[in-house]
C-alpha cells in the first residue's frame, strides 16, 4: 500500500477502533474473547463504487483470487480479503470451515457497512456457508438491510456433508433461513450443477430473490487453477490457463459488480427466519462398502463409450451378470485415478457373466478420456455422462462413487470414495453376492484362476 493511501487508512480506521497488523493492511477486533480478522485492503477508497468483503476459499490465499480482485480494484472497487481459518487460528478443514458461526463475517458486514459504500460478500465452495451465517446474524442486529447488497456464491457447496453414495445430500439449516439476496454463479461443468434448481427453489421458498449465472465451459475451482502472479488487466490470462478458464476468468470481474447491481436492486427482507438448528449439525461421512437394506432398484442408462458405442446398464431381453460395479469417476479427481488399478485387477478375476464394470466419466470430452485412460489399458468400458443426467440420476455426490448391483437390477452396497477393489474383503463380498444370484455364475477363466491363485 503506498504511503499516502496507507496514512488515510490508518485515519479511517482509527475512528473504527481498528488497528494496523504487519500481516496485513488493518486488523478488525471482534466479540470478547481477543479476536480479530486481518484484512487485505485492495483498491482505492471511491465512496460510491461496491465494497467487496472476499472471504478466502479454504485452501488458502491463491494467485486466481487475487488476480481478481486487483482486476475489480482496476474498475474502482474496493476489496476487503479475509482469511478466515488463518485470522481464527483454525485448520484448513472441511469440518473447520461448516463449524464457523458466522459472527466474525458478521462483524466485518459491519465495519463495511460503516465506510458507507455497497457492501457485497463474495465466497467460493465452503466460504458460502459462514458468507449466509454472517448474513443472517447481521440481518439480526439491523434495521437497513438494503445497507448490504448481498452475495455472491461462485460453486457454493452449502451441505451437511457426504450422504452414503446414492442418498439424496441435505442442505444446512442457513439455506432454508437465507432470505436476503443471493447470486449463485455454477460452472457448468460443475459437481453439483445438476442441483442447482434445488438451491435456488430453497432459498426462493425462504423468500430470498435467489439469482443464478452459469459460467460455460468450466468446472469447479478454475479460479484456483492460476499459479502464476497476473496483472489488473487480466490480459495474460490465456497463456497461463486452459482457454475457457482464462475466458471465464477475464468476464468475471464485469460480471461481480453488474451482479452487485442486480442484488442492490433487489427486495431486501427485514424479517429474519430462524434456523433449524438440527439440519446445521454437519454429516460424519461413513466409509466403506455400506449396505442397503432394503435394496433399491438401480436406475438403468443408456450411456455412449469413448468410441461411441452405447451401453446399458440392463438390456430387455438380456440376463445381467451376476454382479455389476458401477463407478462414477473423473480424470480430475486424484482419488477417482487412485483406485482404477485396483479395479482392473478386480475385473481380472471373474468371468464377465460373473462380473462387469462399467466406468462412468462425469462431465469430459471423449477426446479427454480416451487419451486418459490409454495407458490403463483397461479391461472393460468407459461410458461418457457428458450432462451428468446419470450421475444425478443415482445420487452422485463425491467423486468417486461406486455401486454393486445384484443379477436382479438391485442396489446392494455403495461407497463415496476410493477403496482397494482388489482386496480379499472386496470380492468375499462378490462371491457372497453371486453364491445368491438366481443364475449360475460362469467358470472362471483359466487366465483369471491363475490370476486369482497368485494372490
Amino acid at each position: 500500500m503506498r504511503p499516502w493511501r496507507l496514512l488515510i487508512w490508518l485515519c479511517w480506521l482509527g475512528g473504527l477502533g481498528l488497528t494496523q497488523a504487519a500481516w496485513a493492511d488493518f486488523s478488525l477486533p471482534y466479540g470478547t474473547q481477543g479476536n480479530q480478522l486481518d484484512v487485505t485492503v485492495i483498491g482505492a477508497e471511491h465512496p460510491t463504487q461496491p465494497l467487496f468483503l472476499w472471504l478466502t476459499n479454504q485452501y488458502g490465499k491463491t494467485e486466481g483470487e487475487r488476480a481478481l480482485a486487483h482486476a475489480l480494484a482496476r474498475r474502482g472497487a474496493t476489496v476487503w480479503q479475509v482469511d478466515l481459518l488463518d485470522s481464527l487460528l483454525l485448520s484448513r478443514t472441511n469440518d473447520s470451515v461448516r463449524t464457523l458461526n458466522g459472527h466474525a463475517v458478521a462483524a466485518l458486514i459491519d465495519a463495511g457497512v460503516k465506510t458507507g459504500r455497497p457492501v457485497v460478500l463474495v465466497g467460493l465452495d465452503r466460504m458460502a456457508v459462514p458468507i449466509l451465517r454472517g448474513l443472517h446474524h447481521w440481518q439480526r442486529s439491523v434495521q437497513n438491510t438494503r445497507a448490504v447488497a448481498g452475495a455472491i456464491l461462485l460453486f457454493p457447496n452449502l451441505y451437511r456433508g457426504t450422504p452414503v453414495a446414492g442418498v439424496q445430500p441435505q442442505f444446512l439449516g442457513i439455506v432454508s433461513a437465507t432470505n436476503m439476496p443471493v447470486m449463485i454463479l455454477e460452472p457448468e461443468r460443475g459437481v453439483n450443477r445438476n442441483r442447482l434448481g434445488q438451491l435456488l427453489d430453497q432459498l426462493q421458498t425462504a423468500g430470498s430473490p435467489a439469482f443464478a449465472h452459469i459460467i460455460p465451459d468450466v468446472r469447479d475451482y478454475f479460479p484456483l487453477h492460476l499459479h502464476e502472479a497476473q496483472n489488473d488487466t487480466l490480459t495474460h490470462l490465456p497463456a497461463l490457463m486452459k482457454p475457457y478458464e482464462a475466458r471465464a476468468m477475464q468476464q468475471l470481474p464485469a460480471q461481480l459488480l453488474r451482479f452487485t447491481s442486480l442484488l442492490a436492486q433487489a427486495p431486501h427482507p427485514t424479517r429474519v427466519l430462524p434456523i433449524d438448528e438440527a439440519l446445521e449439525k454437519p454429516l460424519q461421512q461413513q466409509f466403506g462398502l455400506i449396505a442397503h437394506e432394503p435394496p433399491p432398484p438401480a436406475h438403468n442408462f443408456d450411456l455412449p463409450d469413448v468410441e461411441g458405442n452405447l451401453v446399458r446398464l440392463m438390456a430387455p431381453g438380456q440376463p445381467m451378470a451376476g454382479v455389476t460395479l458401477v463407478n462414477f469417476w473423473a480424470s480430475w479427481c486424484p482419488h477417482c485415478v487412485e483406485e482404477i488399478p485396483s479395479m482392473k485387477a478386480l475385473a481380472g478375476h471373474y468371468a464377465p457373466s460373473q462380473l462387469r464394470v462399467l466406468s462412468i466419466n462425469f462431465k469430459e470430452s471423449p477426446q479427454e478420456v480416451s487419451t486418459f485412460i490409454q495407458p490403463f489399458g483397461l479391461n472393460f468400458p468407459v461410458l461418457l455422462d457428458r450432462d451428468g443426467s446419470v450421475a444425478k440420476q443415482w445420487g452422485v455426490f463425491a467423486f468417486p462413487s461406486s455401486f454393486l448391483v445384484d443379477a436382479q437390477g438391485r442396489v446392494r452396497y455403495s461407497v463415496n470414495a476410493s477403496i482397494d477393489w482388489d482386496a480379499p474383503k472386496v470380492r468375499a463380498l462378490i462371491d457372497q453376492l453371486l453364491a445368491h444370484s438366481p443364475m449360475k455364475p460362469a467358470p472362471m477363466t483359466p487366465a483369471a484362476v491363475s490370476s486369482d491363485a497368485s494372490k
